[in-house]
């Protein structure tokens, strides 16, 4: 089971709360440094860019890219990027600028209402411009993403999931934070060959729940304390993970 920790950016240049990004590139590689210590991969996330643009600006693209290159090279682990709300074309120019190894797309096929709007799925546009700009980063998929109103049922998503070529899918709760339905994720993993990841709720209270019945988790919430990331959780989830791996071989 892969442990990806994500990589909570505080507000960027441009956004309505930005500060310094002095100061956001500091906490970004501390706070990646902290997340080296138990995770497999690191996720950057214009999270502090709150409220969210569905297409982002040139100095977001600009500033990301400076903090995942840093973090990839300050923490050696493979990074991904999420632009949110839904912008895979820059975190695809992100990705290929800074050699990530994926970018997640919360809405790469149908469509959604979102608190940003309409959320329309672009999967032909976006992996032919990965192709035109020889981007290799994976495409990590949300199925019904969260903070999201879908039109299509669950197995909608996973019978047309083929034609759209992710090369992984993630399934959420219905909100940050929120954990994942667990029938749910045992619908997607039987009736996909594709790696799927649970990309919300994730604790030490409910790790359990999620071992061999996923590829991995995506943590985020869970790894904070006081707004930056505890290395001890850190440290804390990654050993359960070994030790509950262990106990279900």
């Amino acid at each position: 089971m892969i442990l990806i920790g994500v990589l909570h950016l505080e507000p960027l240049p441009s956004s309505p709360l930005y500060e310094s990004y002095e100061i956001v590139f500091e906490n970004a590689l501390r706070d990646a440094k902290a997340l080296a210590e138990g995770c497999d991969a690191i996720i950057v996330e214009n999270y502090g860019d709150k409220p969210f643009l569905k297409e982002v600006d040139r100095v977001t693209i600009a500033c990301m890219s400076v903090i995942a290159w840093e973090v990839k090279r300050e923490t050696g682990l493979p990074v991904g990027i999420n632009v949110l709300r839904n912008d895979p074309f820059s975190a695809l120019a992100i990705a290929k600028a800074v050699n990530a190894d994926f970018v997640r797309v919360n809405q790469l096929y149908f469509a959604s209402l979102s608190p940003e709007g309409f959320l329309e799925g672009k999967a032909g546009e976006i992996l032919r411009y990965r192709r035109f700009i020889d981007c290799k980063a994976k495409i990590y998929a949300d199925v019904k993403v969260k903070h999201a109103c879908h039109f299509v049922s669950l197995e909608d998503y996973l019978e047309n999931v083929e034609r759209c070529l992710a090369d992984a899918l993630i399934v959420t709760g219905t909100a940050t934070g929120k954990e994942v339905d667990v029938e749910e994720l045992k619908t997607v993993k039987s009736l996909t060959n594709l790696p799927v990841f649970v990309g919300s709720g994730v604790n030490a209270d409910n790790l359990h729940r999620y071992v061999g019945l996923c590829d991995g988790v995506i943590v985020g919430t869970y790894f904070k304390k006081r707004g930056r990331v505890d290395v001890e959780r850190v440290r804390r989830l990654s050993k359960l993970r070994d030790n509950l791996i262990k106990s279900n071989k």
